[in-house]
């Protein structure tokens, strides 16, 4: 089984008991059974590492915690081979949390209606992938430059989601439960009203969106280049807030509280006096600013 690299947590604690309840209420504790360097190269390479498993209740314990990343040419197979993408499920206790898939690159891949019960999906520049229904319970899923796919309604449960470039998606509105959320250069989204829960969330690019007042509760917000915003008044709660390029935007007097903003080439402010408590600020590219007096409190200040 050489195409499977077994991914554990490597500690230098080492095991305090071998007990199965001890290792149930201290699951971390399992794969310390490899903080040995040597001894994990030993038992991977000269153990039929799977059947081990099987004769331990120990080691048994141990399947339920690793991570399984199929290296991309075997992920190629499992994807046409369905003998072969059988025997991996029937290796892995639990696929949806420790299954990884790399599939990036494959412009023959257009069915993947059974690849929906893994942990982490990439099909990045799949460009013939049209329909992504079934995917809608994987973890961390990446679509970049998937540009066929137009419809992700099916996709709300998915808590890392990378759909950079796909330039037919316009209906964002069924992702309101979606984690982390990477929208690069979605250029025909213009309504981002349902997206308000989304923690970790970039627009950049999406230059269509003039409306970001639903986003006030957002963590991380990259709106770069969304250069029809012209009112951020809604933003002051935002930790992380990158606006570069956004230079319709003069009034930023409302966004004394976020904690890194990033105003690059917003080159029609003129007044940040409200900014002086902001940690880290960049106002690379903002011109026409002739005041920074009263900016001695921010702890990295980028002007140029």
């Amino acid at each position: 089984m050489c195409f499977i690299r077994v991914v554990t947590n490597n500690t230098n604690t080492p095991c305090e008991s071998s007990s199965s309840s001890s290792l149930e209420a201290n699951p971390q504790h399992m794969t310390n059974v490899f903080s040995d360097l040597y001894f994990y190269k030993l038992f991977i390479n000269y153990t039929g590492l799977f059947n081990l498993y099987n004769t331990c209740s120990l080691l048994y314990k141990l399947k339920k915690y690793l991570n399984y990343k199929i290296k991309r040419e075997y992920s190629l197979i499992y994807y046409k081979n369905e003998t072969f993408r059988t025997m991996v499920l029937e290796k892995i206790f639990n696929p949806q949390k420790q299954l990884y898939l790399d599939l990036s690159n494959f412009d023959n891949i257009t069915d993947v209606s059974y690849l929906g019960n893994v942990y982490s999906l990439n099909l990045d520049f799949c460009k013939k992938i049209m329909d992504v229904s079934a995917l809608g319970n994987v973890h961390t899923l990446s679509l970049i430059f998937c540009t066929q796919i137009s419809n992700v309604s099916a996709l709300g449960s998915v808590h890392t989601l990378y759909l950079n470039g796909c330039n037919n998606i316009n209906d964002v509105s069924a992702l309101i439960h979606v984690h982390t959320l990477v929208l690069h250069w979605c250029t025909n989204i213009l309504d981002v009203s349902a997206l308000g829960n989304v923690t970790n969330l970039s627009l950049s690019g999406c230059y269509q969106i003039t409306d970001v007042s639903a986003l006030g509760k957002v963590h991380t917000l990259n709106l770069s280049s969304c250069y029809q915003i012209t009112d951020v008044s809604a933003l002051g709660k935002v930790h992380t807030l990158y606006l570069s390029g956004c230079y319709q935007i003069t009034d930023v007097s409302a966004l004394g509280k976020v904690h890194t903003l990033e105003l690059c080439d917003c080159y029609r402010i003129t007044d940040v006096s409200a900014l002086a408590n902001v940690n880290k600020l960049d106002l690379t590219g903002c011109y026409y600013i002739t005041n920074i007096d009263t900016l001695t409190n921010v702890n990295y200040l980028i002007l140029d």
